[in-house]
């Protein structure tokens, strides 16, 4: 960016006119040794009054972001006559969006989270479900979304992930009023993409970790329970839940390479059977168990 230029900011197409956000930054520090620190900014764009929060941390690059905007049924997108349009929805570059422009050289690679599934683009539409990012092989940046699928590569150099629409849509249309949040995060890495494990940190920041209590044991589990594992970087968790108690784990290969992997509860091997999605048993199988590249595959835990 040139010195005085701004780096970041809210952008779009409202009522007809392009426009770009506007506003104050506090930066405060929770008491005590807390690792954080939240900037919050309080502008406009156009008449469209917002909040915007930074959480920046001293132990993670992940920078968490949430904007709150109070909506009064303003037309957000490239403005149409057709209300039964197909074209204007799909213009992601004319909605309300956040934009940033990350320092990266002009051979720049799109990289996309499909469905059990991560590959390259050179299109300027990266659409990902959990994430998304742009790399010059040197350094990058990603989107984590939750809710806001996809980011665009503007002709400025700009990457930007849209944010809202309202106009004309041929499955409906849907203006807006009052006060919409959304939440995303901003992760910038060093070095290759797949040796930074964008997958896994995109899937742990929409998919928090959550807890529950039991009964009070006996301490015979000892003071730390590993419920599930494997030693592979590729294979990942996708589901772990009790159906007509049976115990199942749904996993999936996630960077396309075959490999073969032991799966443990608390730290023991057990014994598996394979079924499908629907629970059906398929066999029985050894601990050791391969998964051939994207292979998705569902096992009943015998305990």
């Amino acid at each position: 960016m040139e010195e005085g230029k701004r780096s970041a900011f809210f952008c779009g197409v409202i009522d007809g006119q392009e426009v770009e956000s506007s506003g104050k930054w506090i930066i405060s520090k929770t008491d005590g040794n807390s690792p954080w620190i939240t900037a919050t900014e309080y502008g406009f764009i156009a008449d469209i009054p917002y909040t915007f929060k930074m959480v920046f941390y001293s132990n993670s690059r992940r920078i968490d972001c949430s904007g709150d905007f109070n909506f009064d049924d303003q037309k957000i997108g490239q403005l149409s006559s057709d209300k039964r349009d197909r074209v204007s929805p799909f213009i992601h570059e004319k909605k309300l969006r956040f934009k940033c422009f990350p320092n990266l050289s002009e051979k720049v690679t799109g990289i996309k989270d499909l469905p059990f599934m991560v590959t390259e683009t050179d299109n300027r539409y990266v659409e990902g479900n959990y994430w998304t990012a742009i790399s010059d092989k040197n350094m990058g940046l990603a989107y984590f979304n939750k809710g806001n699928m996809g980011s665009v590569r503007e002709d400025d150099g700009g990457f930007s992930i849209p944010l809202s629409y309202a106009m004309y849509y041929i499955w409906g249309t849907r203006m807006l009023k009052g006060k919409y949040l959304y939440d995303f995060a901003l992760y910038p890495f060093s070095g290759d993409w797949k040796t930074v494990d964008l997958h896994r940190k995109a899937i742990a920041y929409n998919l928090p970790a959550v807890s529950t209590s039991g009964i009070i044991g006996d301490g015979t589990l000892g003071n730390h329970l590993n419920i599930y594992g494997t030693d592979s970087e590729n294979v990942l968790l996708s589901a772990f839940y009790v159906e007509n108690k049976k115990v199942f784990a749904r996993m999936y290969e996630s960077t396309g390479t075959k490999t073969k992997v032991p799966i443990f509860v608390n730290s023991k091997k057990i014994k598996l059977d394979e079924s499908d999605l629907l629970g059906n048993f398929k066999g029985s199988v050894s601990n050791e168990v391969v998964f051939n590249p994207w292979e998705i595959k569902t096992f009943q835990i015998q305990h």
